[in-house]
């Protein structure tokens, strides 16, 4: 199920909302691919990645999220265990004051896989603008 906020409007209520979908094979996934756009004057408290099948790079697979140049002050390199089937979650503290995308960035070495995907959610909070 894709959860979707009930109304981002309201200001101070946590709210979980469905980011998108990243694949293994998703275009320009090596350097980030746009998952949505979070409105101004929200706080994302929360990041969930929900791996539905495993990526399987033959050396090493690397899933990440962020707002950031690096695509990964959401869910950095460590906090996903993308070969194994699960959801990974972190805390976080991230305040966009204007509107923000959030991407996904899988790098990978090795053979290429040909397999992967993951839900991504966030917590989110409207704060006064």
């Amino acid at each position: 199920m894709k959860v979707v906020p009930n109304d981002l409007g309201v200001c101070g209520v946590e709210q979980l909302m469905y980011a998108g979908t990243v694949n293994f094979g998703d275009e320009n996934v090596a350097t980030g691919v746009k998952l949505c756009d979070v409105p101004a004057n929200t706080v994302i408290t929360k990041a969930v990645a929900v791996v539905k099948t495993a990526f399987n790079a033959g050396t090493t697979n690397v899933l990440t999220v962020g707002t950031n140049d690096d695509v990964n002050d959401l869910l950095g390199s460590s906090d996903i265990t993308e070969g194994t089937k699960g959801a990974y979650s972190k805390l976080a503290f991230v305040e966009c004051a204007a509107k923000t995308a959030v991407k996904a960035k899988f790098t990978q070495t090795g053979t290429d896989a040909t397999a992967g995907a993951a839900d991504v959610y966030l917590g989110v909070v409207r704060i006064p603008g």
